[in-house]
């Protein structure tokens, strides 16, 4: 709910009008007033008026917030190398921030709380997730699965023959690695 008021003088009624689906819940034609907000804008109206009859009325444009949609899936690499730069996004809605939680060792560079953010990759995996928010709150949290991977190690020692003789066929091999 919310309260709207204006100055109160003395022997004056206030007739107030609001957007269609919003409920006047307090105050009745006192300066101030209480309702319960609907999800029409539009505009509040207020009139003066005592025994002489009504006064110039006074608007008020207003505009009905909801809490954010879902974002858009995660743009992104999903599976990505340690050390680089990736960028990722959702589809930006106007008026809304957007909080990024990235696993642990990686670090945000650029984007803040906008709808496009760069990180640097660290070695951990694990969920990229964003909370869009506004005036009335936060909705609901989009996640995406990202992999680290990294650079392989040196390969063990090559076993095989050293000493070969030519035209022979020989196999070579080094402990493979997943």
């Amino acid at each position: 709910s919310q309260t709207y008021s204006v100055i109160n003088e003395s022997g004056v009624t206030y007739n107030w009008t609001f957007p269609t689906d919003w409920t006047q819940t307090e105050g009745g034609t006192t300066n101030s007033v209480t309702v319960t907000v609907g999800s029409d804008s539009g505009n509040i109206t207020v009139t003066p008026s005592n025994s002489c009859g009504n006064g110039t009325a006074r608007t008020l444009e207003v505009t009905t917030l909801t809490t954010p949609t879902q974002p858009s899936a995660i743009t992104g690499a999903t599976d990505v190398c340690e050390g680089t730069s990736q960028t990722y996004s959702v589809t930006n809605e106007s008026g809304v921030t957007y909080n990024w939680t990235f696993p642990a060792d990686w670090t945000q560079t650029e984007g803040g709380t906008t709808n496009l953010v760069t990180v640097t990759v660290g070695s951990d995996s694990g969920n990229i997730t964003v909370t869009p928010s506004n005036l009335c709150g936060n909705g609901t949290v989009r996640t995406l699965e990202v992999t680290t991977l990294t650079t392989p190690t040196q390969p063990s020692t090559i076993t095989g023959t050293t000493d070969v003789c030519e035209g022979t066929s020989q196999t070579y091999s080094v402990t493979n690695e997943s």
